[in-house]
């Protein structure tokens, strides 16, 4: 099915290209403010929509769900699959590494891997996954967004399924593997805020956006035990086969339901497409300017404290993050003494909390935002600083505590806590200040935050060289401060705002004609086209008289234009054709009224 043609929502765009047509037509198509009552009317040839309010979001449906919403879904089915991929070789490396019991039976490990060689393995995935972050920010604003994130699942997907003959060959084959899976699931991150930058309206923004990232910490949480499942009454390989068929259907699905934006969808109801056109502004009236390298404000985005807010805050939220992802069952052993099942289910915890919170989070931050109780910078700001410091304070508390039920229970509730961050708070700062560009900023972040998970695990094991509980707690105070320093940082610089680099400049190719008569377009001709230049003498007015001389500075050029075109409105207009004469260089088309209507839009196509 083809996509639906949209109109501009811009009645001047529209009446600029329709000047054509009779008064009376264009009155029917574009009412005055006084017959609108000065509500903004949006023409469309199957409904005409009043969206004054963006909060009447409820009449924006498409079917059963907002198409808004099944992108965001399926956005977070996604996640769930590349995080699954990426807890699916720590799970299997088990098997994989160790002899293990097969009813009465004794199965040697099929692979004799060193310690060292087993953490190169998955040290290599962010080889690759630092490379990509920043390209992929790039990528999702020069190209299509859907198709980079899409795109990117489905590579690491096909390459997950290669995992076991990799291994087979030889570990060198399996560490080339996984830096390509790292350089495939880098630009995953980045190019979903580029979908949701074409597809979440700004008040609904957090909800959306939260639903979307909701499908990472699901896909660790149930990841890790569906792996365990599969590898124990299956075989380790199936584990690889099972998500790569996962990634691949998924792959399929995105890409016959989800477009680059709600104008080329044909799926989406004309109501919702309005909805989202007008909601997103002038953003959305721009999406058609393709940007590249030159285009991109590099020295704005590098120089911009609100994306210095972004960057330092999320570095430090990644630091507490791949402490729980990777240190938290050596945690609970060597310090509590617990045995690895249970250690295990223990770590799963905290995440359950936060895939919980997330949700409710982004919600409550849009309902303040829509009801007008706080600026977006002081939503943002509140979110952020709560999630954060409460984060920080359960993390300083479990640095002085030696009892494993309450360092449960502050871990969950430190991670609930950081579900607002990630739902209000930082995590969707880059589309307040540059929905264009957000995908860039959050490759940036991505990329710096991505030391955290490299440097991390080197500052545990230098700290807790003697495994024991109070060099444990020398770790989570640490990362305390970590966090509080954020929390100042991110107060002072961060903005709700949109910051004026955001809206690409105007191309000189691209200047609009003279606007001060409807009927006259004036259209820039190559060089090589012009009229050559003769004497003074020859050049005539087309009546046999001189012309005056060709003005030399651009306001003579401009008076001159507007007294030819007088001259020419006066002039008889032939049936086949238009008068044209040469100003500075240009042409000057007289556009006649038809005398067939049914060449164009009339009353009976709508």
């Amino acid at each position: 099915m083809a996509p639906q043609n949209r109109i501009s929502l811009d009645p001047k765009d529209n009446g600029k290209d329709s000047s054509f047509l009779p008064e009376s037509w264009t009155n029917k198509l574009w009412p005055s403010s006084s017959e609108t009552d000065g509500s903004s009317f949006c023409p469309c040839p199957k409904v005409n929509v009043l969206c004054d309010r963006l909060g009447e979001a409820a009449t924006c449906k498409s079917g059963f769900m907002p198409k808004r919403y099944i992108v965001a879904v399926l956005a977070c089915f996604g996640f769930m699959i590349q995080y699954g991929i990426r807890t699916n070789l720590g799970i299997a490396v088990v098997d994989m590494v160790n002899n293990h019991t097969l009813g009465d039976l004794q199965v040697p490990a099929p692979f004799h891997w060193s310690q060292i060689t087993v953490g190169i393995i998955h040290g290599s995935f962010f080889w690759g996954f630092l490379l990509t972050k920043v390209l992929g920010g790039y990528l999702a604003v020069r190209f299509p967004a859907n198709r980079v994130f899409g795109a990117s699942v489905l590579c690491s997907a096909c390459l997950h399924m290669l995992v076991p003959v990799a291994a087979d060959l030889h570990y060198g084959v399996l560490i080339f593997i996984r830096i390509l899976q790292g350089l495939s699931e880098g630009m995953t991150f980045p190019s979903s805020y580029g979908v949701l930058s074409k597809w979440a309206p700004p008040l609904e923004r957090s909800r959306l956006t939260s639903i979307m990232v909701t499908g990472q910490y699901a896909g660790i949480l149930f990841g890790m035990p569906l792996s365990g499942v599969v590898t124990e009454y299956a075989g380790w390989p199936y584990a690889f086969y099972m998500y790569g068929a996962f990634g691949i259907t998924w792959s399929v699905i995105w890409a016959l339901c989800v477009w680059e934006s709600p104008a080329k969808d044909p799926t989406v109801s004309e109501e919702e497409c309005l909805f989202i056109e007008k909601s997103l502004g002038e953003f959305y009236q721009g999406t058609n300017h393709q940007s590249t390298a030159q285009d991109t404000p590099w020295r704005d985005i590098l120089t911009s404290p609100p994306v210095y807010a972004i960057l330092v805050t999320d570095t430090a939220f990644k630091w507490t993050l791949y402490l729980l992802l990777t240190n938290s069952p050596s945690y609970y052993m060597q310090a509590f003494d617990m045995q690895v099942e249970a250690s295990g289910l223990i770590t799963g915890m905290p995440f359950l909390f936060l895939a919980l919170c997330l949700p409710v989070a982004g919600s409550v931050g849009d309902w303040m935002r829509t009801k007008e109780v706080m600026t977006t910078t002081n939503v943002r700001r509140l979110f952020n600083t709560v999630g954060l410091s409460v984060e920080a304070l359960c993390f300083l508390i479990i640095g002085c505590t030696n009892s494993p039920v309450a360092s449960m229970t502050l871990l969950s509730v430190g991670m609930a806590s950081a579900g607002l961050t990630l739902a209000s708070g930082y995590n969707v700062n880059a589309l307040d200040i540059s929905p264009r560009y957000a995908s860039i900023i959050m490759g940036l972040s991505g990329a710096i935050a991505t030391f955290s998970g490299i440097l991390c695990p080197i500052v545990v094991g230098t700290i807790t060289y003697d495994k024991t509980a109070k060099q444990w707690g020398y770790v989570f105070i640490i990362s305390a401060v970590i966090l509080i320093s954020s929390v100042v940082v991110y107060f002072f610089l961060a903005s709700g705002e949109t910051q004026p680099w955001s809206n690409p400049k105007p191309r000189p190719d691209d200047d609009d004609a003279d606007e001060e008569d409807v009927f006259v377009k004036k259209s820039k001709i190559p060089e090589w086209m012009k009229k050559p230049k003769v004497p003074e003498w020859l050049r005539t007015a087309g009546d046999g008289k001189p012309s005056e001389p060709e003005p030399q500075d651009e306001a003579a050029a401009k008076d001159a234009g507007k007294k030819a075109t007088d001259k020419l409105m006066a002039q008889p207009v032939v049936d086949d054709g238009s008068p044209i004469d040469w100003v500075d260089g240009s042409t000057n088309f007289v556009q006649i009224a038809p005398e067939d209507p049914y060449m164009y839009n009339t009353e009976r196509d709508f």
